[in-house]
């Protein structure tokens, strides 16, 4: 079991390190490294503050800490991971690591860094770590030679409540039946910049119509990076004070200046949706404005979907 580390795990943690290290990096450092790396004394007062200033995990197993891992604090870096000597090869580390990796990706983080000695290289690489830059560093008057490593990470985080996670289905049939969705993106100003625009999809594109001119587009032109959100039926739930939703969210970029072939279509599928009873006037309209109408695309990278079900007692 992966959990927080606390303070009573410091004296397990410390004495797992420091046999590893003597264990297992002995058969590729001289005795003089291992024991400036991992004294046989360690200083505790210096690994509880390490432990305390960063967000630290443990592998429980029965009772045993068989691993830990540390997260700097803006959780862009993996500071130290390691498994028990006698337990190498059981997944502890990995399953840590990937743990440590999702809690950097909640925190904002778009690519995690470690410092690995030639002991882990090999590990890291296979999971996706690639080489940056070397370094020096000291333990006391030993340098070793270092090399750090960096991954990217996903960009969009998971839903916190797995329990409302609706499925794709459900996100892909709230985009085909929406009336409207807010479209959020950086406007030019500075400000986020938020509104309710009218919609049509087509695969993994979403057709908007605007006009030729004005700040939404100008915001765009400087970041085309937006998020679009689709909310389907909602109930106000008093007596839980809360509220059951269903609601659909994609992240993708703007596209905003489509061949005419295109924007055509789009018009197309606008006139489908919407007014689908007057196809046969549509045409003539569209070509009328045609000239003062601009449509713009969003093509998706990401799309999540969120829902609270409604009670079967309540209408």
């Amino acid at each position: 079991m992966i959990r927080m580390y606390v303070p009573s795990d410091l004296e397990a943690a410390v004495k797992l390190f420091t046999q590893t290290v003597h264990l297992v990096s002995s058969r590729y450092y001289s005795s003089e490294e291992v024991e400036a790396w991992a004294p046989a004394s360690p200083d505790m007062a210096a690994w509880f503050r390490f432990f305390h200033e960063r967000y630290t995990l443990v592998m429980d197993s029965e009772g045993v800490i068989t691993g830990f891992g540390c997260l700097s604090a803006d959780g862009g870096t993996v500071d130290m991971l390691f498994a028990h000597h006698a337990r190498q090869g059981e997944g502890i580390g990995s399953a840590i690591l990937e743990t440590l990796e999702k809690e950097a990706v909640q925190r904002g983080s778009t690519e995690v860094k470690l410092t690995t000695s030639a002991t882990a290289w090999l590990f890291y690489q296979k999971r996706g770590y690639r080489y940056h830059h070397s370094e020096k560093k000291a333990y006391g008057p030993v340098v070793f030679d270092c090399q750090v490593l960096c991954k990217a990470l996903p960009v969009f985080r998971d839903i916190r409540r797995k329990e409302r996670i609706l499925a794709s289905e459900g996100v892909v049939r709230l985009l085909e039946t929406g009336e409207y969705g807010f479209l959020a993106m950086h406007g030019l100003n500075g400000y986020g910049y938020g509104i309710p625009i009218n919609y049509a999809l087509e695969g993994k594109s979403i057709y908007f119509h605007c006009a030729p001119e004005g700040f939404k587009l100008d915001s765009l032109r400087q970041d085309n990076r937006v998020s679009f959100c689709v909310t389907g039926r909602t109930q106000v739930l008093p007596g839980q004070f809360s509220t059951a939703y269903e609601s659909a969210l994609v992240f993708g970029r703007i596209a905003c200046d489509l061949p005419e072939e295109e924007r055509y279509k789009a018009l197309d599928l606008l006139v489908a949706k919407y007014s689908s009873g007057f196809t046969d006037i549509s045409r003539k309209y569209i070509s009328k404005s045609f000239h003062r109408t601009n449509i713009l695309r969003l093509d998706m990278e990401h799309l999540s979907g969120k829902a609270k079900a409604i009670p079967a007692d309540i209408s």
